[in-house]
């Protein structure tokens, strides 16, 4: 049975980096979903609809608060939605089906969580954020790793940040895979993100790692960490297809 679709009107515009941009939305009708969680945008380009999927990036408390979406989307050229959603006037509508997705939160877990994420693969992750933050509180350990280029590639940095210096059992960390130089003492690393993964103590008995984003990254991640003796209920993944046009 299709999900049911829900208008959506363009109400804001940030610039995250040189080629990602958050976009808020104000959607109409009984719109929920679970942080993690991702929608479809329907586009009509030469009378035909075309689906872009993108993950939301706020919580489900902040969206029932505030009631509007906010949707990052990294910028590729000659992309027809990149261009449209770059260049469009704030008023744009559109409808969205969704949620979609199982790339959630655990409702319980005692092991280690890891959330490994690539460019836009971090956003799911923001909008798990405060669910993140009560599971260290109560004691659980939680390692987001973010990988980027350079460092002006990463988004939302301040936010993982912040909930890192609050919560000892939060830790938040970069890998910059063409950066020359990076300050370990606030866990930069030169390389690549699956690179982390032996040096974070896992134990493949209890503990859950999430991976998101660039494909290429994912069945690298992935491959390690079955190597590493982990079962593939373990390792929750969301591959990102980027459309170019």
């Amino acid at each position: 049975m299709p999900r049911p679709l829900y208008p959506v009107t363009l109400i804001n515009r940030h610039t995250l980096s040189d080629n990602t941009i958050q976009l808020d939305f104000q959607v109409e009708g009984e719109f929920d979903f679970i942080a993690g969680q991702f929608v479809q945008f329907m586009i009509d380009q030469n009378g035909s609809t075309q689906k872009r999927s993108y993950s939301i990036a706020n919580s489900p408390d902040s969206f029932r608060k505030e009631g509007h979406l906010e949707i990052a989307i990294s910028l590729v050229e000659g992309g027809m939605a990149s261009e449209l959603f770059s260049q469009t006037d704030l008023g744009l509508q559109l409808q969205v089906a969704g949620p979609f997705g199982i790339l959630t939160a655990p409702a319980e877990h005692s092991g280690q969580i890891v959330l490994t994420g690539t460019g836009t693969g971090l956003t799911p992750y923001r909008a798990m954020l405060p669910t993140l933050a009560s599971m260290a509180e109560t004691g659980i350990p939680v390692t987001v790793i973010m990988g980027v280029r350079h460092r002006t590639d990463l988004i939302y940095e301040q936010e993982f940040r912040q909930v890192a210096e609050q919560h000892a059992n939060f830790s938040y960390q970069v890998c910059m895979s063409r950066e020359t130089e990076v300050d370990s003492s606030i866990n930069e690393f030169k390389g690549y993100v699956q690179q982390r993964f032996e040096h974070l103590n896992l134990d493949t008995d209890s503990d859950l790692v999430y991976l998101c984003g660039n494909p290429n990254m994912i069945n690298d991640a992935a491959r390690v960490l079955l190597d590493m003796g982990f079962g593939s209920r373990q390792v929750k993944r969301e591959k990102y297809v980027y459309s170019g046009h």
